[in-house]
């Protein structure tokens, strides 16, 4: 096979797809050979014969491969590449005819919280960029400087950009002793109102409260984002943050 690199692509790309890895590697050693035997498959799947035809059988179970004819002996050839989109349709269609059911599995109990756990980095910037879902107010408790010690300024910027875009107004109460004098002021143009805790209020984690969710962004010791989606606990919540701002400046 030419270009190594390439084709680890195609092989990742199709294994993503759902194709085991030897399946992957015979469709793709199938593609540049054209009709072929089992054996001559085998060798530029680099695979044993007996492996390459369990992958055939299976790619031809998928119409991702046929069988013709040659005098008396069988040949396998790839079909076209454009019938990965008919699967990719198929199982399109599968999703939608399945959403029903999954929806009604997912809003079983109203009463019951929903919760989720995003470990690490990837999992602290999923939490924090949901924040962008709102559906127009977001009400923060937390210090600027242990979100930019996280993230970067740089990526906070871009949220904050988009949040401004989306139209999203962000209440806001700050932690004095973490305050960034300058970063994130108080501005209209920014849609952004805040407010500075008491003296001594220390807030050990990034929450946002919106819509029926309360979020958590923890930045010590490890990495993770916590969405709790309740309208019971999002209502506490507020009511705790509409206290807090009562006495904040």
């Amino acid at each position: 096979m030419k270009n190594i690199h390439n084709i680890q692509q195609l092989e990742d790309f199709l294994t993503d797809f759902g194709l085991t890895p030897k399946q992957a590697r015979v469709y793709i050693a199938s593609l540049q050979l054209g009709a072929a035997s089992v054996q001559s498959i085998a060798v530029a799947a680099q695979t044993e014969r007996t492996n390459a035809y369990d992958a055939i059988e299976a790619l031809v179970a998928k119409r991702l491969m046929s069988i013709t004819s040659q005098g008396k002996k069988n040949l396998y050839v790839a079909e076209p590449p454009e019938n990965l989109e008919r699967i990719l349709a198929e199982r399109q269609a599968s999703l939608t005819s399945l959403l029903p059911e999954l929806r009604s599995l997912y809003n079983l109990s109203e009463s019951k919280p929903r919760i989720r756990y995003y470990p690490g980095l990837e999992g602290y910037k999923a939490v924090y960029e949901d924040t962008l879902t709102a559906s127009g107010e977001l009400f923060g408790i937390f210090s600027v400087q242990d979100i930019i010690d996280v993230l970067g300024k740089e990526y906070v910027d871009k949220v904050v950009e988009r949040r401004i875009k989306a139209g999203i107004t962000l209440q806001v109460i700050r932690s004095r002793e973490r305050e960034i004098p300058g970063v994130y002021p108080n501005t209209d143009e920014e849609l952004r109102q805040v407010r500075i805790a008491p003296a001594g209020m220390v807030f050990p984690i990034v929450t946002y409260v919106y819509d029926d969710k309360v979020i958590f962004l923890s930045s010590k010791k490890e990495l993770f984002g916590l969405i709790m989606e309740s309208q019971d606990i999002a209502l506490a919540n507020k009511n705790y943050f509409e206290a807090l701002w009562q006495i904040s400046a």
